[in-house]
């Protein structure tokens, strides 16, 4: 996934009230990434076949990258490489406002003791 640090005080959530009482509520960064998406990265030249003897496909737009709200969160630690140009391979650990651990992947915990490190 894609993350992005936004701060606290961003629009998060948007709460309609409707006619009938009820409410509606949208999640503002992933509505607004989401139709920036479609509009400028959708592609159209999907192509399935229609049939297999004639030969015929039918074209079809579609876009399989989607946007969702995650957090907050305290911190996200991502590991830096120290040889220059050299990939890192999917790495990070991100924690709750309690100190609590959220998430954590790519480490070797039981070699090294990279776990005890990281807390």
């Amino acid at each position: 996934g894609i993350w992005c640090i936004l701060p606290g005080s961003f629009p998060n959530v948007f709460t309609f009230k409707l006619d009938d009482g009820s409410s509606f509520n949208l999640e503002y960064p992933c509505v607004m990434l989401n139709a920036d998406v479609h509009d400028n990265f959708t592609n159209h030249q999907y192509q399935t076949i229609k049939d297999p003897v004639t030969g015929t496909y039918e074209a079809r737009s579609e876009c399989s990258i989607f946007f969702e709200l995650d957090g907050p969160y305290r911190a996200m630690i991502l590991p830096a490489s120290t040889d220059e140009g050299r990939l890192l391979k999917k790495r990070y650990a991100v924690f709750n406002f309690d100190g609590s651990l959220a998430e954590l992947k790519g480490f070797e915990l039981k070699r090294r003791g990279e776990l005890e490190l990281i807390k």
